[in-house]
């Protein structure tokens, strides 16, 4: 098996599995806004397994550039415009990656704010339920004080 060869089966599977994380942070999505958390969870456990696998086909990638005398750390982009033979399916494969990572990067803010929202939400609505606040005034005096009811509050 030639060198273009051996990195084209590896970069086939990281985006194999980049696109399982992709469709994965979609669902999580569902579930943060329908509020499925058993489900979430479970996702969650599937994305960490997803992405222990794709740091072994990185050490896997490392490896065979290593192997072929080339530095780990060079750039995927310098390796493949360095390689003589139809280098076409791997800038495919490259540039579908890229492609892959600014939409799956994208939906994980998305969905880091759908949970940044909900923790808010529940912060909130703790707070009214306890009634804590601060009473007004001014230096060390103030204390926190809760009541029982939530429409009890001193102007």
């Amino acid at each position: 098996m030639t060198f273009r060869e051996e990195l084209e089966v590896v970069m086939e599977k990281e985006l194999t599995v980049l696109i399982e994380l992709k469709e994965l942070s979609f669902k999580k999505a569902d579930m943060i806004i329908n509020n499925h958390m058993r489900e979430l969870e479970e996702t969650t456990k599937k994305e960490e397994t997803l992405i222990n696998e794709m740091a072994l086909l990185e050490e896997e990638r490392e490896k065979l550039l290593d192997t072929w005398g080339l530095a780990v750390n060079t750039p995927i982009s310098n390796v493949i415009e360095r390689i003589p033979e139809d280098n076409s399916r791997l800038i495919y494969i490259r540039d579908k990656m890229k492609e892959v990572m600014a939409e799956l990067s994208l939906r994980n803010k998305l969905n880091n704010d759908l949970i940044q929202d909900n923790l808010d939400w529940i912060d909130f609505n703790m707070n009214l339920i306890t009634n804590t606040h601060i009473d007004p005034g001014y230096g060390k005096e103030n204390k926190k004080s809760s009541g029982n009811s939530i429409f009890d509050r001193k102007v």
